[in-house]
């Protein structure tokens, strides 16, 4: 009998230890730049399993909104993801709950076809380029071809990123081809020698070229209702100040 409870006993322990996780929501920035890359040593370092919730900003946000997730980590400001939630028509209520934590930053990377002989991209030829005013590659170096834009249409903070800073906040030209999740992006790049896009660090593949460009950089935020869980501060604190500082990338 003693030797059952002791069993039962270290039973109830590993099942404790197993239980223990952290579900994150993310959008595909803090993914690339935050979670993928301190993930395992996070797990190992605290004993607390990440499970990731992946989706866009907004979806990130909503999940944890509706209490899917402990903690929403988006590829913008807190501020920025309030303004996408009115346009998108979801109400936020008490927006002074919510508690942002800066985990680091992101960057929005510029690919082309690897064939593309353009290898480097000015704010002008960019903005030129994605509000439709400039619409053949030869107009800035290349061949005397159409430009295809690719866009994502579930990546708000990405696109936002990219149009505040490159685009002086002017709208993309209609003449895009809307597409979804990086990988579908970085595909339609890799087949199409007219074709650019911006994103993550997913979108970056032996069939594509990365350009030179200006620096476009995006928050990555941490959003918790209140002080954030004990778990949540251990990934906040591993992320910032731990070992995990060293493994981020931008």
């Amino acid at each position: 009998m003693k030797h059952l409870l002791v069993l039962i006993c270290i039973l109830v322990t590993v099942a404790t230890v197993q239980a223990e996780e952290l579900v994150l929501s993310t959008g595909s920035g803090p993914l690339d730049s935050v979670i993928h890359p301190v993930k395992d040593a996070f797990e190992k370092d605290s004993g607390i399993k990440l499970t990731i919730l992946f989706g866009s900003a907004s979806l990130a946000f909503k999940q944890f909104y509706k209490g899917v997730s402990e903690a929403g980590v988006v590829g913008t400001s807190f501020d920025e993801v309030l303004d996408i939630m009115k346009k998108e028509g979801f109400e936020v209520k008490d927006p002074a709950a919510f508690h942002p934590t800066t985990l680091g930053k992101s960057m929005v990377r510029t690919v082309v076809h690897k064939d593309n002989p353009v290898s480097k991209l000015s704010k002008a030829q960019l903005k030129g380029i994605f509000t439709g005013r400039i619409t053949n590659w030869k107009d800035v170096g290349g061949a005397d071809s159409p430009i295809i834009v690719v866009l994502s249409t579930l990546n708000p903070a990405t696109i936002g990123a990219f149009r505040k800073i490159i685009l002086d906040n002017e709208p993309y030209s209609k003449e895009v081809l809307e597409l979804g999740h990086m990988d579908e992006l970085r595909g339609a790049v890799e087949v199409n020698p007219e074709a650019i896009t911006i994103g993550t660090t997913a979108v970056i593949s032996n069939g594509v070229k990365l350009v030179e460009t200006p620096e476009v950089f995006r928050a990555v935020t941490l959003i918790t209702k209140g002080k954030p869980l004990p778990k949540v501060q251990k990934f906040i604190d591993f992320v910032l100040t731990g070992p995990g500082k060293r493994l981020v990338k931008e």
